[in-house]
């Protein structure tokens, strides 16, 4: 080979060298940018459609994405399906701890055709081992998955722990997980009287509602208001109304609805600002039920403020996907 055709050799083979992290992160961009749609599509209960967002993006090798391919097939049938086990095998297998729990599991869970007969507690015994050290390195994430993995292995109190070390970590949903699903519906933690523990779920409430998490400012103006703490109640409703989250908005218009004779006592009826909320949720999610509560409010309501909140509504939630923040695997 002469020396022109060695360098022009070695020129092209430079080039692919160098364009290959190019290839690989523009799949790496691409497989994200699949999984962030599909995600959103999840959310919002779109799930034929968020699957095929995220089995793309799974193809493409994104672990969480076939996380969710997997979670969106064994919902559909009720328990793991062939299909949904090569999903949560290659999420497992990219580090994905709730796939290893998901394939933990047994029981109604492996359904009728009885192949899941893998050893399920080593499933157990890899997420333990994939998210401990993530956590005992402050990473307050692996601390809530720790949650489920002790959970699983039926340490109740280890799971406290780590939720509690997230909540103190900053975790918005850690703090949310341990006012209501541990704290207030699970009863743990040691208390010597029920004020002390009140005490403690409007506190991790609060911690999370002023992180900005919708599920939190709900249940916390929720809770303020079963404790009669109506002016503090309704200043979290305020906050529901700049949320994107399908139940907190839905309240928010039927409070405003409503206003001082409502179960919220609202200081005053605002039935523009509550139909508009309403008519734009609507318009968002065509959801049966938020039409039946816009009905019925008409039936109540001057023509000159239905045309106003009307026209109000077009200005409300333009762009805005309306989410249901369903947990990674609570469901």
């Amino acid at each position: 080979m002469s020396k022109t055709m060695f360098q022009k050799a070695y020129a092209l083979l430079l080039l692919v060298v160098m364009s290959c992290p190019v290839w690989a992160q523009t799949d790496q961009e691409r497989a994200e940018a699949l999984f962030q749609e599909g995600y959103i599509l999840y959310q919002q209960h779109y799930s034929p459609n968020a699957f095929t967002k995220f089995k793309e993006a799974a193809q493409l090798g994104h672990a969480e994405a076939a996380y969710y391919a997997g979670n969106i097939l064994r919902r559909n049938h009720t328990f793991i399906t062939e299909e949904a086990e090569q999903f949560y095998r290659q999420a497992a297998e990219g580090g994905d701890v709730y796939a290893m729990l998901r394939l933990a599991q047994d029981g109604n869970f492996c359904g009728t055709l009885r192949d899941c007969d893998y050893d399920h507690e080593e499933w157990i015994d890899r997420a333990l081992e994939t998210a401990l050290p993530r956590a005992e390195g402050g990473d307050s994430e692996a601390m809530m998955e720790l949650f489920s993995v002790y959970w699983a292995a039926g340490e109740r109190g280890e799971a406290f722990e780590w939720t509690e070390k997230a909540a103190e970590n900053g975790h918005a949903f850690a703090q949310f997980w341990l006012a209501v699903g541990l704290l207030d519906e699970r009863d743990m933690g040691f208390y010597w009287t029920e004020e002390g523990r009140r005490e403690d779920i409007l506190k991790w409430l609060r911690a999370s509602a002023e992180q900005g998490f919708p599920k939190a400012i709900l249940k916390l103006a929720v809770e303020l208001k079963e404790d009669g703490r109506f002016e503090e109640a309704n200043e979290w409703v305020d906050r529901m109304g700049q949320t994107d989250y399908f139940d907190a908005l839905f309240n928010y218009g039927l409070i405003l609805l409503d206003g001082p004779e409502g179960m919220f006592r609202y200081p005053a009826v605002r039935p523009v600002e509550g139909l508009a909320a309403l008519i734009a949720l609507q318009r968002q999610t065509d959801s049966s039920e938020v039409e039946r509560a816009i009905d019925d409010y008409k039936e109540t309501l001057d023509a000159d403020v239905i045309a106003e909140a009307e026209a109000r509504s077009d200005e409300l939630l333009v762009d805005t996907p309306i989410l249901h923040y369903l947990p990674k695997f609570g469901i």
